[in-house]
């Protein structure tokens, strides 16, 4: 018994590897979360192509019209440097980029057989975080 309480009463032992450690592993866990953030940081300035909008979204045949092509990026802004490709309808192939206010404007002329309707294929390619298409088109009656 007297084996028992001595070792009862002395609790003056304490496991003192332990709180160091502990203190070891937060700094590393600590150091790692910024330096995994530091590497995450530049993405969220990053923009992606999210819409285009098109005016006109109709065409009559055979007569020359403006077409205005406005991308917009994943934070509702315009987007800079968005290649805007034009096609179909029997008009020439043209492709252009997209300025600071977002817009690409292009001259078309459709030519369609009369009493038929088709499109104006558009396709916005742009390469943010990652490389993004959109498309739209313009109907021609």
């Amino acid at each position: 018994m007297k084996n028992f309480q001595r070792l009862n009463v002395n609790d003056s032992g304490a496991v003192e590897g332990l709180p160091l450690q502990l203190i070891i592993m937060v700094a590393i866990a600590a150091i790692v979360l910024v330096i995994v953030l530091g590497w995450l940081a530049p993405w969220q300035s990053k923009v992606d192509l999210n819409s285009l909008t098109v005016t006109p979204t109709s065409v009559e045949n055979n007569n020359q019209t403006t077409i205005t092509v406005t991308a917009w990026d994943t934070k509702g802004n315009y987007l800079e440097g968005a290649v805007i490709e034009i096609s179909g309808s029997n008009v020439e192939t043209q492709v252009l980029t997209t300025g600071a206010d977002g817009t690409a404007t292009f001259s078309v002329t459709p030519a369609i057989q009369t009493g038929t309707t088709n499109n104006i294929d558009i396709l916005g390619k742009f390469t943010g975080t990652v490389y993004t298409e959109r498309t739209a088109f313009v109907v021609v009656f």
